[in-house]
């Protein structure tokens, strides 16, 4: 039995989710070596294998051709990034019953704990009971639990197999000390700086004076030096209920012309912006998925650079889009559907008769817009004075998140 600490945040981490995914739809591959690799307008090389395909020498990057005469028992699936995303979302789904923030990444789920001490009783294997109730154990789930979101991510990569690690708000610099700087939260090359430097565990980072790593790898790096103190602050984001509408066709007879395709797509589309939810509304994004006749699925999210309101204006950008890039299907679809994403109401277009100053303000939310169908999180940032008579620039102005909805936005 555990008690309560000084936690706020869970993350429920699942590994390698594309090939539990697959033993989930198929319990019978459990611990058979798993390969996942060559999916449509893909490279023919291994993009990831199971423990039991690594200990016979199969490796992410590896030719397909390779894979059997190294492992005679491999069983080699394509990505099926629909099937995929739609097991996270449930698994989302199923947590907002445990609390009622979730917020879904890659291959986390972060629960927001805050209120739900007496929910569970001040104990947590009651939260962990309910948790592991909601998420399939076939997934391998584990979880982490601490003060911030980033500690929590890095107790569920170091939880045992299908276990759990809790990492009070007292022991989190403790607790990250010894670990390798991987866990930090930056990117390759400044993860590769800091090897060049001969640091390996996050123990030597927060070693370091602060200005030197914010000099050298800028608010990244101070956001990684507070990460190794222990500092963790950052929200848990929910969720947000997107309005969005979908559509599908099951065809006959698979389809192996682009003519043919295209004409599916239309009607698809036609089906979308006649629900009743997309009446006078315009989507942002457009998520396509069809399952073909090889027995792989199809997958290409597209983001419009003007919201579409009618279904001939969205297929021709759609034609346009996929035809020009060669994003089309590699083999025949025998099932198409079409998501129309980030319904909105139909943008006006009424300009000012005279000087319209509030026209670039407009231009840039609706750019911040489009990024936000794209990306939950567009890399967007506006520049805020904070010690103007610095004499470190760095210290001068910070960077915050541009909001769509700011009003000062130039």
């Amino acid at each position: 039995r555990h008690n309560w600490p000084d936690v706020r945040v869970a993350c429920v981490w699942l590994p390698e989710l594309p090939l539990r995914v697959e033993v989930l739809r198929s319990p019978r591959l459990e611990g058979r070596p798993l390969v996942v690799g060559g999916g449509p307008g893909q490279r023919h090389v291994v993009t990831l294998c199971s423990a039991a395909a690594a200990r016979a020498g199969v490796r992410p990057g590896l030719p397909l051709r390779e894979v059997l005469p190294l492992c005679p028992d491999a069983v080699v699936v394509p990505p099926d990034p629909i099937r995929t995303a739609g097991v996270l979302e449930a698994a989302a789904a199923a947590l907002e019953r445990v609390s009622p923030i979730v917020e879904v990444g890659a291959e986390e789920l972060y629960l927001d704990l805050r209120g739900l001490r007496e929910l569970y009783r001040a104990d947590l294997t009651n939260l962990e009971r309910a948790i592991r109730a909601a998420v399939p154990s076939l997934l391998l789930p584990r979880l982490g639990v601490a003060a911030g979101k980033l500690v929590a991510a890095v107790a569920a990569r170091e939880a045992p197999r299908q276990g759990a690690r809790i990492v009070p708000a007292g022991e989190a610099r403790g607790f990250l000390a010894p670990l390798p700087i991987d866990h930090l939260p930056l990117g390759v090359d400044a993860l590769g700086w800091l090897r060049r430097l001969g640091l390996r565990t996050i123990g030597e980072l927060a070693a370091l004076p602060v200005g030197a790593v914010q000099a050298q790898l800028g608010p990244a790096g101070a956001r990684a030096w507070h990460f190794a103190w222990g500092r963790d602050d950052e929200p848990v984001v929910p969720r947000r209920p997107t309005p969005s509408v979908r559509a599908a066709m099951r065809l006959d007879d698979p389809l192996a012309s682009t003519d043919a395709l295209f004409l599916a797509l239309r009607m698809v589309l036609e089906r979308a912006f006649a629900d009743p939810l997309a009446r006078n509304r315009a989507a942002r994004q457009a998520r396509l998925g069809a399952l073909l006749a090889d027995g792989s699925a199809w997958e290409q999210v597209i983001t419009f650079k003007e919201p579409m309101a009618g279904a001939d204006a969205a297929w021709t950008a759609l034609k346009h889009r996929l035809g020009a890039a060669g994003m089309l299907p590699a083999a025949p679809v025998e099932e198409l559907a079409v998501e129309l994403r980030g319904l909105d109401g139909v943008p006006g277009r009424q300009e000012n008769l005279f000087v319209n100053h509030q026209r670039p303000a407009n231009a840039i939310q609706e750019v911040v817009a489009r990024l936000e169908a794209r990306d939950s999180h567009p890399p967007l940032y506006r520049a805020v004075p904070v010690e103007p008579w610095s004499r470190i620039p760095e210290e001068r102005w910070a960077l915050v998140p541009l909001e769509r909805k700011h009003q000062d936005i130039s």
